[in-house]
């Protein structure tokens, strides 16, 4: 079926208390994984390009990819930008035909964020695409995204309030104490926050930094209200992870569609279990 607006998902993830999983692909076979996994489940699922793929592909190349994984499966899939700090490469992404984009203006005071992310949500509901933003700071590291621990800022319910209604967002990413990349300590996670916004019932919420989590943690937050539930390092790990086995399983063989072949079977298993974690399969509209 066509690319969707992630919107509906979400909306029906929130009124029906589960997340949609929205994965970071790095190419054509981490993006079909995806999808092959979401049909395998009964999912809708959420595709993600970061800066780094953006940089490597290019939007219009990268839309066209997913249109064309997208059309073979009868379940929901929508194509979104992950942490846009450019805008030129944001409205180029809106432009080309990304169903969502997210402009990640959490570095800046809040009236600036409020001012840029309301300019690229003009711009992209004119062309019918949703709109994610951020408010708070998540720890970690995300392509050339670095941000130390000691640097994360904590989002309240009050200016969850005010950045969503200022800006106009379709769902919002608070930051929560959730870290991009590996966990390195025991994180410490305010999902009395998240629920206290999610109350609000201001838009979809976002979790960032999913993998390295515990099972019983994640089903606390997609409880708490998490809508849309990022796994980026996960997807990197289960992907090295299965091609290094494989070589290093058979290092006299030379045959790259079974090595393709070993990593892809370990990309669609690990995904569907995210699925299963969250709720979302058999959720497929």
């Amino acid at each position: 079926m066509p690319l969707v607006n992630p919107l509906k998902m979400l909306q029906h993830a929130t009124d029906n208390h589960y997340a949609v999983g929205a994965f970071n692909f790095v190419d054509y076979q981490t993006m079909e994984t995806t999808v092959q996994a979401a049909f395998a489940a009964n999912a809708p699922v959420i595709l993600q390009a970061t800066g780094g793929t953006i940089k490597r592909f290019g939007t219009a190349t990268l839309v066209g990819m997913a249109k064309l994984i997208a059309a073979d499966t009868p379940v929901p899939v929508a194509l979104h930008l992950d942490h846009g700090k450019d805008v030129d490469v944001i409205l180029q992404a809106i432009d080309d035909g990304f169903n969502s984009v997210m402009y990640d203006g959490s570095h800046l005071p809040l009236d600036e964020n409020i001012a840029t992310t309301k300019k690229v949500v003009e711009a992209a509901h004119a062309k019918g695409v949703a709109v994610e933003g951020e408010i708070g700071v998540v720890a970690g590291v995300e392509d050339d995204i670095v941000v130390n621990l000691d640097d994360a800022i904590y989002t309240t319910a009050e200016e969850a309030t005010t950045f969503q209604k200022a800006s106009g967002i379709d769902f919002l990413a608070p930051a929560i104490g959730t870290a991009h990349g590996f966990y390195k300590v025991e994180p410490k996670l305010n999902i009395d926050t998240l629920q206290e916004i999610a109350e609000q019932k201001l838009c979809p919420l976002v979790v960032h930094g999913g993998t390295g989590l515990e099972d019983d943690v994640v089903r606390k937050l997609v409880a708490a209200g998490g809508a849309k539930f990022n796994v980026s390092t996960q997807v990197k790990i289960t992907l090295i992870d299965a091609l290094y086995n494989y070589i290093d399983a058979n290092r006299k063989e030379y045959h790259p569609l079974n090595l393709l072949e070993a990593s892809r079977a370990a990309l669609v298993d690990m995904t569907v279990a995210y699925m299963e974690l969250l709720g979302s399969a058999g959720q497929a509209r």
